[in-house]
């Protein structure tokens, strides 16, 4: 019922109406400013509750695409009823009640009492008990014939009693609010659209700048969750076989531990259904929808659009949201032109990473190479070298790269180069000597070949450098074991033969001596045969050790004693000659598998070599350090021998070991054998360097787990 007006009521509406007119002015007045559609709401909801002098009014918005009735704004409520009220929006297909008949029809209800209203339903006298609503105006936000949403207003548990006047004032109100209201909502979805598109500027900046396939792909999946505000992305990529799809990026799907394993049958699920029509899809309600294939749970809505190049499907892009119809029109149109972008940036990044993969192939191989590759153009510059260059001349590429073959190896690569890029002479195989600054030497096998480019014009030269130094060494080695298993056996023969007539000669000599009666010189004559009988004795006995050492008593024990006891033996000799010894050992060394015994021996021969090369005096220095040697990387512990003597002749070097080589006037020739065979029973190495009056240094190696070892 709406009562009648007394006289004494014109002036009080038309100072309402004089505030109403004021109050739209200051709302249609913000939209000249930056401001939000949220303070828009916020100032209409202030200035009805002040105009109409209503003590709680609250602002519904409708979502057409979710087909809800929200409320936005509300004022005069409790925190409690407040709460409610943001979070419990009303269904429009499903509630039946006053506030859902406005926005269906658009008509302004009045109700001062609803719970004896007859038009009242249960659920809006389960709202008036809930936020204690008793009468109440609702009057619909209108564009044309569109209703965007309503103005409720009430008094808290009072009746609401207004005149026709104030219910036309307030539905007044409303139209003019709704007009601003559409044109902020114009307003922001314009700068939202803005937004957008600056973003996805942004976006597709980045993604441009990268190349690597698979940051390429996650940049696009967080991208596209950012422009549609999802709760989860996937990029999903057609296989080989183009008959499912694979997850190559996702984000959002923290649940899903096996996601990168999942494949989509083509024609499948709303993804496959995309990539099999290369047409995008957007689905409000995925519950609603039978193409859905859940792959996880608590998705309302989704989005999917196909990234096309050149007018085939390479995939889809799909994001998903726990709302229901998060996602709009827009949405879908931004999404497409960015999936659309993106397309060709993946096919561009495969292309890249398919001929990366190719160029990597063929590096891999060349860095796999066993050999010394050098490639230099026809100025004689270097344009790549290999990690074997790096090892085999001890260099690093970035330092030789672009510069003049001269300025970076020695004569005799040079010359090589100069035979090829100046005289057209290419080396099938040619062997060159390197001297390393250590006083050790390589010996290198070189082959050139020409550079050439498409046209088949010579371009440059590649050199490839083999390391025959281990091989040489391995023949000599075996050169020397034949030779020492010909003489071992040779001197085992001769030794038989000289000792047991040896014998005779000598327990001759003394019975003699003991019964003739000899003046001085005669006896000197037979000192002079005992002794000489002695030497041949001691060289006998050489020849037979050389001939069958013992077997070496293998077992773990310590170098550095060894060597502590092997310096002790000799430590009166070296005072003798003013010769000092320099230990450099790491404070704590592996036991190593040795005889050690046997390992006496030959530090103690090796001393006595440095010591008798020191007629002046002068130092021995041994060094021991871990490290790793040949080619197979196995580890070891090095023991350097050096001393300041006068050194052995280049000549001489690869005579050392040898049996009966020796140019001391009273060596047998056999110290030295003796130590390579013992140490060659204990899968050892020695090698030796010298320089003439500078001095000569032995290199032992001893394995840390010699093989079949202890």
């Amino acid at each position: 019922m709406v009562r009648k007006l007394s006289a004494s009521h014109y002036q009080r509406e038309l100072r309402t109406k004089e505030r109403l007119l004021s109050s739209i002015h200051k709302i249609s007045s913000l939209l000249t400013r930056p401001i939000s559609l949220d303070q828009i709401l916020n100032s209409i909801v202030k200035e009805t509750y002040q105009v109409f002098g209503l003590t709680r009014v609250g602002i519904f918005l409708t979502d057409k695409d979710k087909g809800l009735l929200e409320c936005k704004y509300i004022i005069g409520f409790s925190p409690e009823e407040t709460e409610r009220a943001l979070t419990k929006p009303y269904r429009l297909a499903d509630h039946d009640c006053l506030d859902t008949k406005v926005a269906r029809y658009g008509k302004t209800i009045y109700s001062p009492d609803m719970v004896n209203d007859p038009r009242a339903t249960p659920l809006d006298l389960k709202v008036c008990q809930n936020m204690r609503r008793r009468g109440t105006v609702i009057a619909p936000l209108k564009i044309k014939k569109d209703t965007i949403g309503l103005i409720v207003a009430d008094r808290r548990d009072q009746e609401l009693r207004l005149t026709k006047k104030d219910i036309d004032s307030f539905s007044t109100f409303a139209n003019q609010a709704s007009v601003i209201i559409e044109n902020a909502r114009l307003q922001e979805q314009n700068q939202r659209k803005i937004r957008q598109l600056l973003a996805l500027q942004e976006i597709s900046r980045k993604t441009s700048s990268t190349i690597n396939l698979q940051k390429l792909l996650n940049l696009i999946s967080a991208s596209a969750m950012k422009i549609t505000k999802a709760s989860s992305c996937a990029l999903l990529l057609m296989d080989d076989s183009k008959q499912h799809l694979r997850v190559a990026s996702q984000i959002g799907y923290e649940e899903m531990d096996d996601l990168e394993g999942f494949r989509l049958r083509v024609g499948e699920g709303i993804a496959g259904w995309v990539a099999q029509h290369g047409v995008p899809l957007l689905v409000r309600y995925v519950s609603q929808e039978p193409r859905y294939v859940e792959v996880v749970k608590e998705v309302e809505s989704e989005l999917d659009v196909p990234l096309i190049s050149e007018n085939k499907v390479l995939g889809v892009l799909n994001v998903n949201s726990r709302n229901r119809a998060a996602f709009s029109e827009d949405d879908l149109k931004l999404l497409s032109i960015y999936a659309g972008h993106t397309a060709s940036l993946i096919k561009n990044a495969r292309l890249y990473g398919q001929v990366m993969t190719e160029r990597n192939f063929r590096e891999n191989i060349l860095e796999s190479s066993p050999n010394s590759v050098i490639a230099m153009n026809m100025k004689k510059e270097i344009t790549s070298i290999n990690r074997q260059t790096e090892e085999l001349f001890r260099l690093k590429r970035k330092n030789v790269l672009g510069k003049k073959v001269a300025d970076v190896f020695d004569t005799e690569i040079v010359q090589v180069v100069d035979l090829a890029i100046d005289h057209g002479t290419l080396s099938d195989y040619q062997e060159i000597r390197k001297s390393r600054k250590d006083g050790s030497h390589l010996i290198l096998g070189v082959i050139s070949s020409w550079l050439r480019d498409h046209q088949d014009n010579r371009i440059g030269v590649v050199f490839s450098v083999r390391d025959l130094s281990e091989a040489k060494r391995t023949e000599e080695m075996i050169r020397r074991m034949d030779r020492l298993t010909s003489i071992g056996q040779l001197s085992a023969g001769i030794a038989h033969e000289i000792r047991n007539p040896l014998a005779s000669i000598s327990l001759n000599v003394q019975m003699l001596s003991k019964k003739l009666a000899l003046d001085d010189a005669s006896r000197n004559i037979v000192a002079d045969t005992l002794e000489g009988i002695d030497r041949i004795k001691s060289l006998v006995k050489g020849m037979l050790d050389f001939a069958k050492p013992s077997t070496p008593a293998l077992k773990r024990g310590s170098i550095a004693r060894v060597l502590r006891n092997s310096i002790s033996l000799l430590d009166s000799q070296m005072r003798k000659k003013r010769v000092e010894v320099k230990v450099d050992l790491p404070e704590t060394l592996p036991e190593i598998v040795i005889d050690e015994q046997q390992i006496q021996q030959v530090l103690v021969n090796l001393l006595l070599n440095g010591l008798e090369s020191m007629a002046d005096g002068g130092s021995i220095r041994i060094i021991g350090r871990l490290g790793s040697h040949n080619k197979k990387r196995q580890r070891h512990l090095a023991l350097q021998i050096s001393d300041t003597g006068e050194g052995i002749p280049a000549a001489n070097l690869s005579k050392v070991f040898d049996p009966f080589f020796t140019t001391k006037p009273e060596g047998t020739g056999l110290g030295l054998s003796i130590v390579h065979k013992i140490l060659d029973q204990h899968q050892a190495s020695i090698e030796v360097a010298s320089q003439e009056n500078r001095g000569t240094t032995f290199i032992l190696r001893f394995p840390l787990q010699p093989a079949g070892g202890r």
